[in-house]
């Protein structure tokens, strides 16, 4: 039986264009280079510490756990950019966080669909 291979590089491609960001940017907040990122996202560089993966994760604004696993959210395929980033916030947020935020937002839903069909 043979472990399933992790693309690191393409996961954090993956939710940096979902969080709507450049490699400078990530590059920047991580503290790392463009050519580094650039490196990982294509996968050129073969290696990386948990620290620089950690540095990303935070740049991201996702769990360190969430670049290790090749489970990323499966969004439907009328979703926009905008809800996918929501999920994702709402995600990596403490659970009794994310349990109050999306009560907040539900509220606002609630009280918007009462207005507009005034």
């Amino acid at each position: 039986m043979s472990a399933k291979r992790i693309d690191i590089g393409q996961t954090i491609k993956f939710y940096r264009k979902k969080q709507g960001l450049t490699q400078e940017q990530v590059a920047e907040s991580s503290g790392l280079s463009v050519k580094y990122i650039s490196l990982l996202e294509n996968g050129s560089a073969k290696n990386i510490s948990i620290q620089k993966l950690s540095d990303i994760a935070s740049a991201l604004e996702v769990n360190l756990a969430t670049l290790l696993t090749n489970d990323k959210p499966q969004f439907s395929d009328n979703s926009t950019p905008y809800t996918e980033l929501l999920f994702l916030k709402l995600q990596n947020l403490p659970t009794e966080k994310s349990e109050e935020f999306s009560k907040i937002f539900l509220d606002l839903f609630r009280s918007l669909e009462n207005f507009s069909q005034k």
